[in-house]
């Protein structure tokens, strides 16, 4: 019976001799990021080009927020060189301010010394796709495709020139479109409990009404305190440079997040 035990420690003992991020068949991560945040937009008429406005510093957002991050990882296959990934982060953010100036939006006049508020709403969705070149105890390093889900919506809010005078009026402009991305990931485990991970996924592309660039990058260590259950501090950068043309929103957006990322890892 003694040697049982022994031979049963002992197997639990190297269930991993490295991370198991390594080998196990699906990853999972919750967390937060706490992000630094600069956030420009533009919205026109035609043959009336409006301001590109700086929502931070002329209408009072915040130029910090606090975002949720998810993500999920499948690894298929005979020797798990095959990965399925999927991302969702989100943010909200609201500011109002008593502006110093004139702004132009969408045909309108938000003018000097009143009352403006404005808010930005914006998720990320991300499926990819991709496959290990090199994969082994230590080592994972692959690349592929995916799609990315954009989803904004930006408004102002408060009095407007008019003929008559002034009014009140709450301008909104959005978009919601899906755009290919590659990207490619590297995983090291320098000692058993222990992960550096990095990645990065990028699209340049001009689809339907959509035209720009998108970076996201992230570097960080995982520390696998259970079997199953692990934390990773990460920072984390994205930025998106989208011009768009549509009916309801001719313009543009300029927007970057990045900070660290503390996140509770789960893997079987």
């Amino acid at each position: 019976m003694t040697a049982l035990f022994a031979v049963s420690g002992s197997l639990l003992a190297q269930d991993y001799e490295w991370h198991p991020a390594l080998s196990d068949s699906f990853t999972a991560a919750l967390g937060a990021m706490r992000s630094s945040d600069s956030f420009s937009a533009q919205a026109d008429i035609p043959g009336d080009p409006g301001d590109d406005i700086d929502f931070p510093d002329s209408l009072g957002l915040d130029k910090h927020s606090t975002f949720f991050n998810g993500q999920l990882r499948w690894n298929f296959g005979k020797t798990k060189k095959w990965s399925l990934f999927g991302q969702y982060f989100s943010n909200s953010a609201k500011g109002s301010v008593t502006l110093e100036e004139d702004l132009e939006w969408d045909g309108d006049i938000f003018p000097a010394g009143s009352s403006a508020g404005a808010g930005v709403k914006f998720a990320v969705s991300r499926l990819f796709l991709g496959y290990s070149f090199v994969k082994d105890d230590r080592n994972d390093f692959g690349a592929g495709i995916g799609i990315h889900n954009l989803d904004l919506s930006v408004y102002i809010e408060g009095e407007v020139v008019t003929e008559g005078g002034t009014t009140k009026r709450r301008d909104e402009v959005g978009a919601d479109q899906i755009l290919p991305n590659v990207g490619a990931w590297y995983l090291f485990s320098p000692a058993r409990r222990w992960l550096l991970h990095g990645r990065v996924d990028w699209i340049s592309a001009n689809i339907s009404d959509y035209d720009g660039t998108l970076w996201n990058v992230n570097a960080g260590v995982n520390f696998q305190a259970f079997r199953h259950v692990g934390f990773d501090l990460s920072w984390q950068y994205f930025n998106l440079n989208v011009n768009v043309d549509k009916t309801d929103w001719n313009g543009g957006v300029d927007m970057s997040y990045n900070g660290p990322v503390l996140s509770v890892t789960f893997g079987w």
